[in-house]
């Protein structure tokens, strides 16, 4: 087995392993790897779950700011919000200016608890306010955006639970078109308890895109994929005790994950 393959199912173990025990341990401190925009609206089916799968991400590092809709203040209120997330996240509301530059900074959008009326709002590119407009917009960007769908999906057995499970089949093929069709736009729709694992895997996706593209060999010279060597590779080694890593010769090793190493006071030796 060369040093590539070696890498690599390391790289797979690790993440295996991050997603059964996404928490940091306590009292290790970590510097942010993405930022988080979490849009909060009305909707109350799947929110606490929706909230436990943030404070997920934050264990990770996630740094969040959160959007809250008029109608998520009034049902589900900033004080829960931040009781759940911690004082110390952003909040946005419907009277706050437009936060445009929190959006353009942002790694991914995230909807923990995506109603019908949104759904039925952004199907039909509809902006008529801050949270739809921010969805679209993100889109139009090409974040990514992870939504739960449970609320917004007739079929779901929480809607069965609040005797709302008895609609024609005409009303159900609306509203699932309107999941189908944010399906389309790129939006990734997901079981509530599934937010942590999917967000952070379409972040490693795009950091693993974005250097592969950096590794690229010259026009005119053979091509040689190179092994990488992530942050949260080096995170759960360092929950493991590890205090040294031997890192092969032609890996590359990401500047987050030189960051993380330092704070966690992991020695990395190029091997």
């Amino acid at each position: 087995m060369d040093n590539e393959e070696m890498v690599q199912l390391v790289t797979k173990e690790i993440l295996r392993q991050l997603q059964q025990n996404p928490v940091i341990t306590q009292g290790q401190s970590l510097p942010s790897q993405h930022k988080a925009l979490i849009i909060f609206t009305g909707g109350t089916i799947g929110f606490e779950q929706g909230l436990a799968e943030i404070k997920k991400l934050q264990g990770l590092c996630f740094a969040v700011t959160a959007v809250l809709s008029a109608s998520a203040e009034q049902i589900l209120g900033i004080e829960r919000v931040t009781e759940a997330l911690g004082s110390h996240i952003d909040i946005v509301t419907a009277h706050s200016p437009y936060p445009g530059k929190i959006l353009r900074e942002a790694d991914i959008v995230i909807i923990p608890v995506l109603t019908q009326n949104t759904a039925a709002k952004v199907a039909h590119t509809l902006s008529d306010t801050m949270v739809s407009t921010l969805i679209l917009q993100g889109l139009m960007m090409g974040k990514p955006v992870v939504a739960a769908c449970n609320a917004a999906d007739p079929l779901d057995s929480w809607r069965a639970q609040y005797t709302m499970g008895n609609s024609s089949p005409g009303l159900i093929k609306a509203l699932q078109g309107n999941l189908q069709k944010l399906a389309d736009f790129g939006m990734e729709l997901v079981p509530v308890d599934s937010i942590a694992k999917v967000s952070q895997k379409r972040l490693c996706q795009k950091e693993q895109m974005a250097v592969n593209h950096t590794a690229e060999p010259a026009v005119g010279k053979p091509a040689h994929k190179k092994a990488v060597l992530d942050a949260a590779a080096i995170q759960t080694a360092a929950q493991n005790g590890t205090k040294s890593i031997t890192v092969p010769k032609g890996t590359i090793l990401t500047p987050l994950a030189r960051d993380v190493a330092r704070e966690c006071g992991v020695e990395l030796v190029q091997g």
